[in-house]
C-alpha cells in the first residue's frame, strides 16, 4: 500500500511540474508586442523613410515585434490583419528591449532621392496641386529630400527642415535619381476655375464725368475706362450704363 502511495505521489509531482514547464514554454513562446504612441504611424516596406508606405496605423494599435535594424531605430512588425512592415521605433511603446530582437539586415536604408530648386522661389503646398494651400516657399539652389510622388510624377512630396512635409511641382527641381523610384502617394487636385466677376453698375447722370464717378466708388477712372472700353475719358453720356470694378 505504501508503495502505491509513493507511485501516486511521484505521478502527481511529475504532472504538476510538467504543467508548470508547459505554461513557461507557452509564455516564452509569446512574441513581444508594442503599441503606437503617436497620432498616426506609417508602416513602410523597409527600415527608412526612403521606403514606400504600405499601411498606416493609429494611436493605441497593438503590433507584434519581429526584428530590428542595426541600431534598433527601426523595427519590423506584424499586425493582426497580416500586414508586415517596418516602423520607426521612436513612435511605439514597449517594455521589451529592442536590442533583444533578432537583427534583420535584409534592407538597409535606401539612398534618398533629393531635389534641388531650379526656380527663383518654389511654393510648397499642403497637397499635390495649386488648389492646395501654400505652406512656405523654398529658395533657389536649396536641396531637399524627396519622399513620394503623384502617379504622373508631376508633383513630389519633400521633407522640410522643420520636420514637416509638403508638395512641390517637380518641374522646378533637379533630381539626384529617377523619380519613378519614389513611392506613389496622393492625386493631383485640378486647378480651381475662378467664378465670374460680378461688377457693380452705374447709370451716368447729366453733368457727371468719369473723375467724379471714380471718386464716388473709390476706384481709378482709368480702371473704369479700361473695363468699359472707353478710349476718350471725356466721351460719356447721360443714361450710359458703366461697369464699376
Amino acid at each position: 500500500m505504501r508503495h502505491l502511495y509513493r507511485i501516486l505521489s511521484v505521478a502527481i509531482v511529475v504532472a504538476v511540474l510538467g504543467g508548470s514547464f508547459g505554461l513557461a514554454a507557452t509564455a516564452s513562446a509569446q512574441a513581444p508586442t508594442a503599441t503606437v504612441n503617436t497620432g498616426a504611424l506609417n508602416i513602410r516596406s523597409g527600415p527608412g523613410i526612403g521606403y514606400g508606405v504600405v499601411f498606416s496605423v493609429y494611436r493605441g494599435v497593438s503590433m507584434t515585434l519581429l526584428a530590428r535594424n542595426g541600431d534598433a531605430s527601426w523595427v519590423r512588425i506584424s499586425l493582426d490583419n497580416g500586414v508586415q512592415g517596418w516602423v520607426n521605433s521612436s513612435y511605439i511603446a514597449t517594455s521589451y528591449p529592442l536590442y533583444s530582437l533578432p537583427l534583420d539586415g535584409s534592407g538597409g536604408p535606401v539612398a534618398a532621392i533629393t531635389g534641388t530648386v531650379t526656380s527663383w522661389a518654389l511654393n510648397v503646398r499642403t497637397g499635390p496641386g495649386i488648389g492646395y494651400a501654400r505652406v512656405t516657399a523654398i529658395a533657389n539652389g536649396t536641396t531637399w529630400t524627396l519622399l513620394a510622388r503623384t502617379a504622373d510624377s508631376s508633383w513630389v512630396k519633400l521633407l522640410l527642415s522643420s520636420g514637416g512635409t509638403g508638395w512641390v511641382n517637380a518641374s522646378y527641381l533637379r533630381l539626384s535619381g529617377a523619380i519613378t523610384t519614389l513611392p506613389v502617394e496622393g492625386g493631383v487636385v485640378p486647378t480651381p476655375t475662378p467664378p465670374p466677376t460680378a461688377y457693380r453698375t452705374h447709370v451716368v447722370q447729366a453733368g457727371e464725368n468719369l473723375f467724379r464717378i471714380a471718386l464716388r466708388y473709390g476706384v481709378s477712372m482709368w480702371d473704369i475706362a479700361k473695363l468699359n472700353h472707353i478710349i476718350d475719358l471725356r466721351l460719356i453720356y447721360a443714361g450710359q450704363v458703366l461697369l464699376i470694378p
